[in-house]
């Protein structure tokens, strides 16, 4: 929109509401991020001359927010809010960011500093429980809101709670909110529309659930539950005499974890197979004809102050010359202009989650364009934005990848999505579950409900390290040798210095083993925020001298090779490739049962498993490393034993057999206990 200057305006009282008017358009015209950080500086520009007034500065803030800006925000809307003490708007906003810098405790403080609990006036607690609603404190809203409703049974009340009600999803409840006062609604009125919709909504959704399984729920998830279970009766096409698939692997960033890793390195290994499928063994059941990776989001986000490095391995595909697709930079096309051909699915698709609505508007349309026999979706998060997606456009194989323990477990990444986006998926045909450990698989099994036998293995393929050193490192280990001349045991970690990873426990475990075998050494490779905290630790407990910070280092193979035992304390994991690693350079490793970590060797003879995950044992850590160090110090028999199990298991020709082998089209549902014409999984033992 062009804002244009009026050179009219006379006196300071037209001025000031001219900006007034001038910034109320900007906000109103910024609902989305880049729009609002466009604005902004124009917006800025307009309001300098009159930051003494308090509705300019009130839409600036609000502009700041739609801007997604954070620094001092916090601060600006208290100095406003003192300037403004009676203004609810502005409490409203103040309440909001501390949510958004999650200082909870802090926004129920002030809502209750303004609008007291105790408050016997029923206009000042409606305004509470809106309050309320837009901290999303739900749980008290809900219960004032009904609270007032059962007092006074006040038809705005009510009116007011199922216009939020159903913002949030919940039809049911927001039906039986209006559903009393519907008739006394004026008919053209914007709540006689609500109430009319929702009992329309409501008549619609209860041919697909029984009133109990639309009470209390999303209905944005039931629409996605039976958008998916649309599909459950789905015939899939005979694959091509030839063989030849399309795969593509999906990922929601290119940022350096090992999901992504891993993915880079299969998206590599089958573009060169795809480069050369004439001359693969006629034997081969499927040969990929070409691969492509679609992301999420590859590119920095705008207006974000620390790079996030989720394009780390996209110079990987680059140099491959493997395409990449960036989801974030497609157009949006809603369902309405994509062809549908079932009316009661089109309504389906009208109201999904955020995510899956992502998926459906920008994903479909481009498998529609350029069609793949597999899809490939990797992480939860990926799975529940692509899945659907996937089957609309009709994508004959769907591969729902985990690469660790399931949200249930992991609480930060749970989302009420996942348990419905499964199950429903558990009855299509051509989907198939893969984990890249049978721990996780099991877990994901147990909490959805699953038969075991519909999830598959896919290991890690992970190549053997190279034990050559640089300079650099060959200085660091020299200098370490020469300050401690009489070690007899050298004992090492691989990781990031990050809280799941527990790397204080780790010093903590040093301390403890120095004072049993004062001889040891550790070393550790790695970096990341708590290296500060370590150092300190390190000094506090008197084993600076027997302890070296390697740092970051790309020679890991090296420092493997100076190891004669790893130690991993991990809380979560999915399958680490470290003890992996090792194993194939045949050195022993002592873990806590983190994800997949037993599955990495074997027990009792190339490592050992600690007992607690959440609350490792120290002493028994230290009995299992010496354990493990008196076992295989000069084994080599043990130590080949290691090497050949980590070959057979975790190579890449193990990854790219196993994986092929799950992009065979296959017929017939799968509402039976067997994996889609592969038979069932098979928990490999050492």
């Amino acid at each position: 929109m062009n804002y244009r200057a009026d050179p009219e305006r006379e006196d300071d009282t037209s001025s000031l509401q001219w900006v007034r008017t001038q910034l109320e358009q900007i906000v109103a015209t910024s609902g989305r991020v880049q729009l609002a950080q466009g604005n902004l500086t124009r917006a800025q520009a307009l309001a300098q001359d009159h930051m003494a007034d308090p509705k300019v500065r009130f839409l600036l803030l609000r502009l700041k927010e739609l801007a997604g800006l954070n620094e001092g925000m916090s601060e600006q809307w208290a100095e406003l809010l003192r300037a403004c003490p009676d203004d609810l708007q502005v409490v409203r906003y103040c309440a909001s960011r501390l949510v958004k810098e999650r200082h909870i405790d802090d926004a129920l403080a002030l809502i209750e500093r303004y609008i007291p609990e105790s408050s016997d006036d029923p206009d000042m607690l409606f305004a509470r429980a809106k309050l309320l609603s837009d901290i999303r404190a739900y749980e008290q809203s809900d219960a004032l809101f009904r609270r007032l409703i059962a007092r006074h049974d006040d038809r705005n009340v009510r009116i007011e709670f199922a216009k939020r009600l159903r913002k949030r999803g919940l039809l049911a409840d927001a039906y039986e909110t209006i559903k009393p006062v519907a008739d006394q609604l004026v008919p053209g009125s914007k709540a006689a529309e609500l109430a009319s919709t929702l009992a329309n909504d409501y008549a619609f959704y209860r041919g697909f659930e029984p009133e109990e399984g639309l009470a209390g729920t999303d209905i944005r998830i039931v629409s996605m539950k039976h958008a998916i279970l649309h599909f459950r009766d789905r015939e899939i096409e005979e694959q091509s005499s030839d063989n030849r698939v399309s795969i593509a692997l999906v990922t929601g960033s290119l940022g350096p974890g090992g999901a992504e890793r891993q993915l880079t390195r299969l998206a590599g290994e089958l573009h060169r197979m795809a480069a050369s499928a004439d001359r693969l063994p006629s034997f081969m059941r499927v040969k990929p004809e070409k691969v492509e990776v679609l992301v999420k989001q590859h590119t920095e986000p705008s207006g974000s102050g620390k790079k996030q490095g989720l394009d780390f391995f996209l110079p990987v595909l680059a140099d491959a010359q493997i395409p990449v697709t960036e989801i974030n930079g497609l157009p949006a096309i809603s369902t309405s202009h994509q062809s549908v051909a079932d009316p009661a699915l089109t309504r389906l698709l009208e109201q999904l989650p955020p995510p899956v609505h992502y998926g459906v508007t920008r994903l479909t349309p481009l498998l529609r364009a350029n069609p793949f026999d597999v899809v490939s979706l990797w992480q939860d998060g990926t799975c529940l934005f692509g899945a659907l997606a996937a089957l609309l456009a009709g994508v004959p194989t769907i591969h729902l990848v985990f690469r660790g323990l399931p949200p249930n477990i992991r609480k930060d990444r749970y989302r009420e999505e996942y348990p419905a986006l499964y199950q429903a998926l558990a009855q299509v045909p051509g989907v198939h579950f893969v984990s890249n450990s049978r721990t996780a698989a099991q877990e994901y099994a147990k909490w959805l409900g699953i038969p075991i036998v519909r999830f598959h293995i896919l290991y890690n393929g992970v190549p053997e390290l190279a034990t050559s050193a640089s300079a650099e490192d060959e200085k660091k280990w020299t200098a370490f040798q020469e300050s401690t001349p009489d070690a007899t045991e050298t004992i090492g970690g691989v990781f990031r210095l990050e809280p799941d990873k527990r790397p204080q426990l780790w010093i903590k475990l040093a301390a403890q083993y120095l004072k049993r075998r004062p001889n040891a050494r550790f070393f550790i490779v790695g970096d990341g925020r708590l290296l500060d905290n370590m150092v300190a630790l390190a000094q506090e407990l008197g084993v600076t001298d027997r302890l070296l910070f390697v740092g970051l280092s790309n020679h890991v193979g090296y420092w493997y090779t100076r190891m004669d035992a790893k130690v991993l304390l991990s809380r979560y994991e999915g399958l680490p490739n470290v003890l992996i690693e090792a194993q194939l350079l045949g050195v022993p490793v002592v873990s806590t049962p983190a994800g997949g970590a037993g599955e990495c060797f074997v027990e009792n003879v190339t490592g050992h498993l600690l007992g607690d995950v959440e609350h490792p044992d120290l002493n028994e850590a230290c009995d299992k490393i010496e354990s493990i160090v008196d076992l295989m110090r000069s084994n080599d028999v043990l130590k080949q034993h290691s090497r050949q199990r980590a070959r057979d298991l975790f190579s890449l020709n193990a990854m790219l057999s196993k994986f092929l082998s799950l992009c065979v089209t296959v017929m017939g549902t799968s509402r039976n206990d067997e994996p889609l014409g592969i038979g069932p999984m098979r928990l490999m033992e050492a």
